[in-house]
């Protein structure tokens, strides 16, 4: 039996990662008191759902059989995936009960009063906040889903790489990675999520978004638990290579443009003028 090519894996992971990314947006910006999403908009949203549990299935047992487990630190990695396969479970159970919810806006029926619209404009009212609430909860866990993909595909290929003869040189790093780097640095920090969004906590409370925390992360800068789920939070710490590119300094501003001086007048030109 082949054995599962490892990049082939880490290339699936990242995928993943941002699949769900996007399903995640668009449940999010789903807007229920305007669009009123028929039936068919929800399932969609369901059907994709569960089909990202299932790649994510596969891909646990491919990492299984596969030669990463021989690794260290991959029963973490594993065990980070098989909960995230829950996750994106309960995320399709969330778009499950809003299907559920979902009164119908856009099917009609026959009979007495059964198109009546002020029964209609009711259902819209009371079926709205139930779908947001739902809609909400799914995206929550899809946003956990894709982020434990992508630190989990980093981390294979962090932990698989060949050892390096020479160290590199340091990463170069941009005024606010270096601010960022330097306030976890300091205390370290702590990765969590707060009102449905991923958040990072400095110890002098310096902003890091979390584009420039990924950044930093995908350098290898930075190192953290990826098997703790995000919703109990996680101790963020810097790495050696993060110290090295700290070590460099703040990145200097380029010297300003030398301006050359216009002509001057002198007196004698001035008197020979006249």
């Amino acid at each position: 039996m082949n054995q599962p090519d490892l990049s082939t894996q880490v290339g699936h992971l990242r995928q993943l990662g941002t699949d769900f990314g996007d399903l995640r947006h668009q449940v999010l910006y789903l807007d229920v008191a305007r669009d009123h999403p028929a039936l068919h908009t929800l399932s969609t949203l369901f059907y994709r759902a569960q089909g990202l549990a299932a790649r994510l299935t596969a891909q646990v047992s491919n990492l299984d059989g596969s030669p990463y487990v021989q690794v260290p630190g991959s029963r973490e990695s594993l065990d980070a995936l098989r909960a995230a396969i829950g996750t994106a479970s309960v995320a399709a159970a969330d778009l499950a009960h809003a299907l559920a919810a979902n009164p119908l806006y856009d099917t009609s029926f026959s009979g007495p009063g059964a198109n009546d619209a002020q029964f209609h404009e009711q259902q819209r009212t009371e079926a709205a906040p139930v779908l947001s609430e739902h809609l909400q909860e799914s995206a929550q866990q899809l946003d956990l889903c894709a982020t434990v993909c992508h630190y989990v595909a980093h981390g294979i290929t962090r932990d698989t790489a060949p050892e390096a003869v020479t160290l590199p040189s340091p990463v170069k790093l941009t005024s606010e990675q270096y601010e960022a780097l330097a306030a976890m640095a300091k205390g370290g920090a702590r990765l969590e999520v707060r009102t449905r969004s991923v958040h990072i906590a400095t110890a002098d409370d310096t902003p890091v978004t979390p584009a420039t925390f990924g950044c930093l992360d995908e350098l290898g800068l930075l190192r953290h638990d990826a098997s703790v789920p995000l919703a109990q939070g996680r101790d963020v710490m810097v790495t050696e290579d993060g110290h090295r590119a700290l070590a460099q300094g703040p990145p200097t501003a380029p010297p300003a443009p030398v301006t050359a001086p216009g002509p001057t007048t002198t007196a004698s030109s001035r008197t020979s003028r006249r």
